[in-house]
């Protein structure tokens, strides 16, 4: 799966934090987009796939943006995906 878009009231948007109001993801899977309810719903759970490079980005480029939860979410997804 990959998402390829985020928008909230019909506008896109680059980037949801958590405790911001509700977004709209647009998800696709091999060309074809799953509908809720049928291929996924509130119970799936989803990542964003992150990489060592994508981790070293952050810390370089990124660190004062990035709260203290959001690392911690990194530190979590770097075992999921085996992040070295």
């Amino acid at each position: 799966m990959c998402s390829t878009g985020i928008e909230r009231d019909h506008k896109p948007l680059q980037v949801c934090k958590k405790g911001q109001p509700a977004v709209a993801i647009k998800i696709e899977m091999g060309g074809h987009q799953p509908a809720y309810g049928r291929h996924l719903d509130e119970k799936d759970v989803l990542y964003s796939h992150i990489s060592r490079a994508s981790i070293d980005v952050l810390k370089q480029f990124y660190r004062d943006v990035v709260t203290t939860d959001e690392w911690q979410l990194i530190i979590k997804l770097k075992s999921v995906f085996d992040v070295q």
